[in-house]
């Protein structure tokens, strides 16, 4: 029964370990999101700045530009909300794997102090008996 449990325990390990990849997984994209959003924000800027020397004419392009930039944050904004929510799902998912493979470990441990717990005794009783015998035939001498 104990060895059933081991193979339970390795099975669950090896799936919290991977929702732990996908976890990182998960978290490196963010934070590729994050950087790209950073990048256009920052671009942006730049542009913004640049803006003040264009000639009236060229400022219509460089609305086209702003609104365009924009509306990407809004979609990497959008995809990282989800992105969230995948996130908190799958913390969710491994704090239950964990808990479930430290019960099964628990289990495992008592049974196999139970098991130990018996074969000690088994084992005390024998020696006890091996004692009470050589005692008998010492007696009989």
């Amino acid at each position: 029964m104990v060895a059933k449990l081991d193979s339970l325990i390795r099975v669950r390990k090896h799936a919290a370990q991977q929702l732990q990849k996908a976890l990182a997984e998960l978290y490196r994209r963010a934070e590729e999101m994050k950087a790209e959003r950073d990048i256009l924000e920052t671009q942006m800027a730049i542009e913004s700045e640049k803006s003040r020397e264009l000639q009236p004419y060229m400022l219509e392009y460089f609305a086209a530009y702003v609104k365009q930039t924009r509306k990407t944050i809004g979609k990497i904004d959008k995809d990282r909300e989800k992105l969230e929510r995948q996130i908190k799902m799958t913390q969710e998912q491994l704090r239950e794997a964990f808990a479930e493979q430290k019960k099964i470990e628990i289990i495992n441990r008592r049974r196999k102090d139970s098991q130990r717990e018996k074969e000690e005794k088994r084992e005390s009783k024998e020696l006890d008996e091996i004692g009470l015998e050589l005692h008998r035939r010492k007696s009989k001498e």
